[in-house]
């Protein structure tokens, strides 16, 4: 019987070579690197998502507030580039205490607004909810514009993402 106690003692007694430990440095970081890239892609898409669900929203407030007739007006969304405003009435009055300001998050942008007439506004009819503007508003990551959702805009005042 070989007695390799004598030589199992003495390799583990050198422990990692620095090569070694270079290796598993740099194995560590390439991961941590991919890791972190995966987060920061899953945060920016989920910015998006968030904020072109939060403009439906209210899209579909004015549109219902309108059809109840919430004191007795027409309620109507204005898209700017970086934020959604519900306001009350057919005329957009910037800073009226009545307006409900929703700003994007900063890595989200509003790249085009296409609907009816170049207008940036659409107003809801009373009774039947039908939306004055008709078309589509993209938007998109501003970190990697090729991420975008569309969201259409039908007669009916319904919305729908593309």
């Amino acid at each position: 019987m070989v007695d390799m106690s004598s030589s199992n003692q003495k390799s583990l007694a050198q422990g990692f070579s620095l090569i070694e430990l270079i290796i598993v440095i740099s194995i560590a970081m390439i991961l941590m690197a991919i890791s972190i890239t995966t987060f920061f892609s899953v945060s920016d898409q989920q910015s998006l998502e968030k904020d072109v669900n939060y403009a439906i929203a209210l899209v579909e407030k004015a549109r219902l507030q309108t059809v109840n007739s919430k004191d007795n007006s027409q309620f109507s969304v204005r898209f700017a580039t970086s934020s959604v405003i519900l306001f009350q009435g057919p005329t957009f009055v910037a800073g009226s205490s009545t307006n409900t300001i929703f700003n994007f998050s900063p890595k989200v942008e509003i790249a085009t607004i296409n609907l009816s007439g170049g207008t940036q506004n659409t107003t809801f009819e009373k009774i039947t909810g039908k939306s004055s503007a008709t078309g589509t508003v993209k938007f998109r990551l501003k970190t990697n514009q090729s991420a975008s959702t569309t969201i259409i805009m039908y007669k009916t005042g319904l919305v729908e993402i593309q």
